[in-house]
């Protein structure tokens, strides 16, 4: 076998990897967004954490993708 046939694309590993990190980003926000608002519902400051997280995250996920063709 040449060595071009096994030679592995660094943009698809790098894709794969950000998918990755985005869907354990998905799980994680579902999941803390339901406790914080099944157990802290009291809290004033449940709601505007969750969206701020959310854009925050969002935000640093677009900037981290942008680069790709």
């Amino acid at each position: 076998m040449s060595p071009s046939f096994l030679a592995i694309d660094g943009e698809k590993i790098l894709a794969v990897v950000v998918w990755i990190v985005f869907v354990f980003w998905v799980i994680y926000t579902l999941v803390a967004a339901y406790h914080w608002l099944r157990y802290g519902h009291h809290s004033v400051i449940a709601v505007p954490a969750i969206i701020v997280h959310i854009v925050v995250s969002l935000t640093i996920a677009a900037y981290a993708v942008s680069g790709f063709k």
